[in-house]
């Protein structure tokens, strides 16, 4: 998928557009402006634009939130957490089940279910969708996102950003009529602007969105998404703050221990970051379907449930910031940091499996530092000297983001842009990778795709450009065509034929199974001799056998390379013995391919 600069094709009228004028710029500027078309200065403006735009919601419901909190919680705190410790127990539970009311009152008044955390929407809308979301419903949900997250939802807050920044690129897209693969990178713009913006992060938002959100490195995607995180944290920097998210000490992990211990806790924390996607999707499944009674009373229940642990966790309210910051700074007890993890998955994943709406990439973060930092304790006593534990809570952030994404650059960007210190680097990428191998390993889907197989949405499978070269014919085998023997009387054929799907043949096979000929309906009018003698017609007479046939063995590339010598929509595939297995169809390698 790229950014087309010319197209062939007359473009379709759209609504005027104000253009730069090249008067007032310098001349590199505007002679670069004169050779870009004007679709291609329409698409530029609109990327400019779906940042900014991005950026701006961003600081609103940044400050939305904040505001939610002081009038929900006591203001006697400094901190968010501190505002609800000093809080008593009925208040903690009373509050956060409000949030719950809200979201099944919501529910029951547009009639429809908010759950979902939002980025799996997104891919969906980028891979499936052409890029088509819905603004107004997108920014409903994310407020009522930020809502039930200030009111102590155990979710985050990047959700309703991610979404918010997409649906406006997909709005601007759809409106301009622009080209479908336009659209899509618009919204890929808008959810990366949205994540640079909401953790000051333009670089890891920009790689998030490359290898989450489209994955490819591609460099015609690079310029866009960079240009749009590059607004967006402008403006992000200016009216929220211009610091990192974190507060996290200049640890240097620099020396052969921390190398080796990284090296150790790598594949550790890719167990637990499949634990983590499992957990999520398992509670999904379990709390799915069911009445539309019980569909209301669930988030009531599981904010319920959040409510009473937080009398004695207050830390599992909201996103989990200052518990995180705790960690990173090496201030929490070793019992906490073994105990709240687990407890905050489970919270996580009771309340998204429910049906509240919030993001799960901040949760993930908590998880991930207190489990680092539990390691870091254990790593200080088992080896005195070692660094102490709120640089593993670090290491700990990134190899969660990493093995829950399976995007392991950009995690090691994101974490590098959050705490600004380079002496972290070489553990970071280690543990990094490490947990993403051995994460994917354990759960083939992401967090966010398990989420789309789980509704069987399909992605494509492709993950590099030479997939079509690499991948061989059994990745997209359909099997159990339609076949008829040799002898089927020609009524028999034309009743068959009627009752296979558009686009699909009809196919001849020996008693043995193996491929005779095809019977193609477009093709069986210059084949049907005499109506005189159409009682004695087999499926013989009138099957064509001269289609090409693909080998079980065959590359995709090779197939493609078939599929441009015939007119058919599928063909034949058949082992070495000439046994009809299946069929491959010609939309579905254009579909699933990346080009």
């Amino acid at each position: 998928m790229g950014v087309p600069i010319k197209s062939e094709e007359p473009e379709p009228p759209v609504p005027t557009v104000p253009r730069f004028r090249p008067s007032s710029l310098s001349p590199s500027v505007r002679e670069f402006l004169r050779s870009l078309s004007g679709s291609a200065q329409r698409f530029w403006i609109l990327v400019v634009l779906t940042g900014l735009v991005s950026g701006l919601s961003a600081a609103l419901l940044v400050s939305f939130l904040r505001w939610v909190q002081r009038l929900a919680w006591s203001e006697r705190g400094e901190s968010f957490l501190a505002s609800a410790m000093a809080t008593s127990a009925s208040h903690r539970v009373l509050v956060t089940v409000s949030g719950g009311v809200l979201v099944a009152v919501v529910s029951l008044l547009i009639r429809q279910p908010l759950k979902g955390h939002g980025t799996a929407s997104i891919i969906e809308s980028i891979w499936v969708k052409s890029g088509r979301m819905q603004l107004p419903r997108t920014l409903f949900r994310g407020v009522v996102s930020i809502i039930v997250v200030a009111l102590g939802a155990p979710l985050g807050r990047e959700g309703a950003l991610l979404q918010s920044g997409a649906a406006t690129g997909s709005a601007l897209g759809t409106r301009l009529r622009l080209p479908a693969d336009q659209v899509r990178l618009l919204v890929a713009c808008g959810a990366s602007a949205g994540i640079a913006a909401a953790y000051n992060v333009p670089i890891g938002g920009a790689l998030f969105g490359l290898e989450v959100l489209l994955g490819s490195l591609a460099l015609e995607l690079f310029g866009p998404i960079v240009l749009s995180c590059v607004v967006a944290t402008m403006v992000s920097r200016i009216l929220i703050a211009d610091h990192p998210s974190y507060l996290i000490p200049a640890y240097h992990l620099l020396r052969p221990r921390e190398i080796l211990l990284a090296i150790a806790f790598g594949p550790v924390m890719g167990v637990a970051s499949a634990l983590y996607v499992r957990t999520v999707n398992a509670f999904a499944v379990v709390l799915e379907g069911g009445s539309r009674v019980r569909a209301t009373l669930l988030p009531v229940v599981s904010m319920l449930a959040v409510g009473v642990a937080a009398i004695w966790f207050p830390q599992l309210l909201g996103n989990g910031y200052d518990s995180v910051n705790a960690a990173l700074q090496g201030h929490l007890p070793l019992l906490l940091l073994l105990l709240l993890p687990l407890l905050k998955m489970v919270a996580t994943s009771l309340c998204a499996g429910a049906g509240i709406p919030g993001g799960l990439f901040t949760p993930s973060l908590f998880y991930g530092a207190l489990l680092g930092g539990a390691l870091g304790s254990l790593a200080q006593w088992v080896w005195p000297g070692v660094m102490p534990s709120g640089a593993y809570a670090l290491l700990g952030m990134g190899a969660v983001l990493a093995g829950t994404t399976h995007a392991s650059v950009s995690a090691v960007l994101i974490i590098f842009e959050l705490t600004g210190n380079y002496s972290i680097m070489l553990p970071l990428m280690l543990v990094c990778v490490l947990s993403a191998v051995i994460s994917r390993r354990l759960c083939p889907e992401s967090l966010y795709t398990s989420s789309l197989l789980r509704r069987n949405v399909k992605l494509p499978r492709a993950s590099s450009p030479n997939w079509l070269r690499s991948t061989d014919v059994g990745a997209l085998l359909t099997p159990n065509p339609p076949t008829v023997r040799l002898q089927t009387s020609f009524q028999e054929v034309v009743v068959r034929l009627l009752e296979v799907p558009a686009g699909y043949d009809l196919y001849v096979t020996g008693e043995d199974g193996r491929l005779l000929g095809v019977i193609i309906l477009d093709a069986l009018k210059g084949h049907i001799p005499d109506h005189s003698l159409l009682g004695m017609t087999v499926a013989a007479d009138v099957m064509e056998s001269s289609l090409p046939r693909v080998r079980i063995d065959m590359s995709l590339a090779e197939v493609a390379y078939r599929f441009g010598d015939t007119f058919v929509e599928h063909l034949p595939v058949v082992d070495e013995q000439g046994l009809l297995l299946g069929t491959i169809s010609k939309r579905d390698i254009l579909r699933h391919g990346r080009f």
